[in-house]
């Protein structure tokens, strides 16, 4: 069944997509701790989660006040210290809300992250989701490529734990395997079977609402299998399907810049993360 629906994201601004982005990653959040049997906190203009005492829990772009920012700030962490957990996770999009955010997280024991790389991809044009290589074949239509040899699955059901030296999987991805299961309607797995062995994967999920798009997490190819193109056939096959589903944006947070300019991906924005960890950890 198709998703369409007349709030999803069209003719968006780069202000939306990184709004889009935003909101994607926010329900991420919020979907993996309800599927975990956690909680959801939602406090003014700051919302976060926990996930259980064995997953790292995720703050979700704060929008303070900076006369209560400090106060909320305070409460939030009042009621962390009553959840053990691996960690917690701040994400903001720049400028971050208020502006010394960083600051003052840092002065209850968080630590500097990394800079995500919001970039966004529209799947509106004629041209489709990418041209065709030498050595490769149609999927989808021939709109989205494969090479020789690679066998592209959407398995949700398919565990992924036992492929050794892949990244991003069970307890490190993004998208965790129980909302895959609780979710499959917004959340999809798509897997890279090369010679019979599980080679790649990446997951989406789909958000509707004012800022509706598909966010794309955890593509990842096994080291051996590197360099022939899986990763970007992997992202392709679940821009395939948000299409197919009546989505015209894919976004995500890059890793790797130039292989998703490549597939037509451009740059949004940066953000900024902060993480705490327990000191037994």
């Amino acid at each position: 069944m198709s998703l369409t629906h007349p709030s999803i994201l069209d003719h968006a601004s780069t202000w939306q997509l990184e709004q889009a982005a935003a909101c994607n990653h926010t329900e991420l959040f919020c979907r993996n701790a309800v599927a975990r049997g956690g909680e959801v906190r939602v406090m003014d203009a700051i919302t976060y989660t926990y996930e259980g005492v064995d997953h790292q829990s995720m703050i979700a772009f704060p929008s303070l006040q900076e006369w209560v920012a400090d106060e909320q700030l305070d409460e939030m962490m009042r009621w962390y210290a009553i959840r053990p957990n691996r960690g917690l996770g701040c994400w903001s999009l720049d400028p971050p809300r208020p502006a010394d955010l960083g600051v003052r997280l840092k002065a209850r024991g968080f630590q500097d992250g990394w800079r995500p790389c919001w970039m966004g991809l529209d799947m509106s044009g004629p041209a489709g989701l990418g041209p065709a290589a030498e050595g490769y074949t149609g999927l989808g239509g021939g709109e989205v490529t494969v090479p020789v040899g690679v066998e592209i699955k959407a398995d949700n059901g398919m565990s992924l734990l036992d492929v050794k030296d892949l990244p991003y999987t069970g307890r490190h991805g993004a998208i965790s395997p129980e909302l895959l299961q609780r979710h499959p309607e917004l959340a999809h797995q798509f897997i890279a079977i090369l010679k019979g062995k599980i080679v790649g994967h990446c997951t989406a999920l789909f958000t509707t609402g004012e800022y509706g798009v598909t966010g794309i997490y955890d593509v990842a190819v096994v080291p051996s299998a590197r360099g022939k193109g899986i990763g970007k056939t992997l992202v392709l096959a679940a821009c395939r399907k948000a299409k197919d589903n009546g989505f015209r944006y894919a976004v995500l947070n890059a890793t790797g810049q130039h292989m998703y300019e490549q597939i037509g991906f451009q740059w949004i924005s940066d953000g900024f993360t902060w993480w705490w960890f327990p000191k037994n950890s």
